[in-house]
């Protein structure tokens, strides 16, 4: 089955049972070994008494290891002991020697073991000759074939392997039943997860999923969460801006039906001042025609640009030469501060024109007679900031959140005008971006806003 619990439980088995093999065998030889070893060094502890007295006995009569051969089983002038020694010293039988305190053969019953160093694990196992409480030496048994051991030795070691490979088996077969519940575990999260994508597939965005389980699962439980949250986000962006664009419409087309049908039924005259109001109208639906479709071009990025050098200072002055009269009969103040050794900007003149026209138009509308506008122009760590600061009533921070939208006005707007297409600032926001910068909003409610432009200087 191509299912992921599946493979991790067959994941966990293979694991298992290669740990499992590997540690009988291990532990199994290791076991042996040292048991072999250990009936060994006990055969020797258990036979090599007198030998161990006769050798401590000669090294303290003559101070060394010289002649120690003679005491050893297996020689020659040894009398009965030395004929059974001898016959279990030749052919496949026992070996014994005589190692001094750097484990060096002084002394054996085969002279061409004399020179020879014992192995570390003959180490281990030779027994220590003392003399005066000092170790002298160290007396060893090396036997010519692999010794035999009782029945009951041999019975011990097959009980030993049962047991190993029944705790292999039972070490395999919890390893699979944990494997199982752990990977029906980490499954779960991905269930919630497939479940929440066919919600929205279905349409019903905004679906949720528990954020649970491991970090990782967390991490992309919570991205699926926010993820989901936008697209709900974004199709009630949709519905809404369908529901103003088709609002924004209605006005001006009822505007000018209802002029024209009293026009047809003679209650309005049929003159040059009724027509104005009609053709204003048609103005009106032209210019939301046409930021509609200027907006939709920027968000898809096919709005055309051209991209010039261009002196900050220079360009809002322009544009605030062109707002000066509409101020000045507003009774508002509007003022400029350019900072001196603004870098080069790299952008569209006319494009750039339309961002400040925005943003001044909308200044003038929320700022009071008696108020004043000031426009600014200042060096920052990546170009050049400009800011549209007003007296105005202000915004809220739910308001400042959603200034930017497609038809978004606040409450004042909405009572002061009813001209506007509401697409200024979205206009705005998008011909910036275009341009590689950002703009925000600072506000205070009763203290004005400040709207911030950052363009990025133009490469040298």
């Amino acid at each position: 089955m191509n299912r992921l619990w599946v493979r991790l439980a067959g994941a966990f088995l293979a694991v298992a049972l290669v740990a499992a093999v590997a540690v009988v065998v291990i532990v199994n030889q290791s076991t042996r070994s040292s048991f072999h070893s250990y009936v060994g060094q006990q055969n020797l502890a258990n036979s090599s008494g007198d030998v161990i007295d006769r050798l401590e006995e000669h090294y303290a009569s003559t101070g060394s290891w010289d002649g120690a051969q003679s005491v050893l089983p297996g020689q020659r002038g040894m009398g009965g002991q030395g004929g059974q020694g001898g016959q279990a010293g030749q052919g496949g039988g026992p070996r014994f020697v005589v190692a001094n305190a750097s484990y060096t053969i002084v002394a054996a019953n085969e002279e061409a073991l004399v020179g020879q160093k014992l192995a570390a694990s003959e180490q281990d196992l030779a027994l220590p000759l003392a003399v005066d409480g000092r170790t002298v030496g160290y007396l060893y048994q090396q036997m010519g074939s692999t010794q035999a051991l009782s029945a009951a030795e041999a019975q011990f070691l097959d009980n030993v392997t049962d047991a190993l490979v029944m705790a292999a088996v039972g070490a395999v077969v919890l390893a699979v039943a944990m494997g199982v519940g752990l990977a029906w575990v980490l499954v779960r999260p991905l269930r919630h997860l497939r479940q929440s994508a066919l919600a929205i597939e279905q349409g019903r965005l905004g679906a949720r999923v528990p954020v649970t389980g491991t970090v990782e699962f967390q991490d992309v439980a919570a991205s699926f969460n926010q993820m989901s949250a936008a697209l709900a986000e974004s199709e009630a962006l949709r519905q809404r801006m369908t529901s103003d664009i088709a609002h924004e419409l209605r006005s001006p087309l009822s505007v000018m039906r209802s002029q024209m049908e009293a026009m047809l039924d003679g209650v309005f005259p049929l003159n040059a001042e009724q027509l104005a109001v009609v053709y204003d109208q048609n103005l009106h639906l032209g210019r939301l025609v046409e930021d509609l479709r200027t907006l939709t071009r920027a968000e898809a990025g096919r709005l055309s640009m051209d991209l010039a050098r261009i002196e900050p200072g220079e360009l809002i002055q322009h544009v605030a030469a062109d707002f000066a009269p509409l101020a000045q009969d507003q009774d508002i103040a509007l003022r400029v501060e350019v900072s001196p050794d603004l870098p080069a900007i790299r952008a569209d003149r006319d494009r750039l024109r339309q961002v400040f026209t925005n943003l001044l138009v909308n200044a003038l509308k929320h700022t009071p007679a008696g108020g004043s506008i000031t426009l600014s122009a200042a060096p920052c760590e990546t170009g050049v900031r400009f800011d549209v600061a007003d007296t105005g009533p202000g915004l809220t921070a739910d308001q400042a959140r959603h200034v930017f939208e497609r038809f978004y006005r606040t409450d004042d707007a909405r009572q002061r005008d009813r001209s506007g297409s509401g697409l200024g600032l979205a206009i705005t926001q998008e011909l910036v971006r275009l341009h590689g910068g950002r703009v925000w909003v600072e506000s205070t409610p009763g203290a004005g806003s400040r709207f911030m432009v950052e363009l990025p200087r133009a490469e040298a």
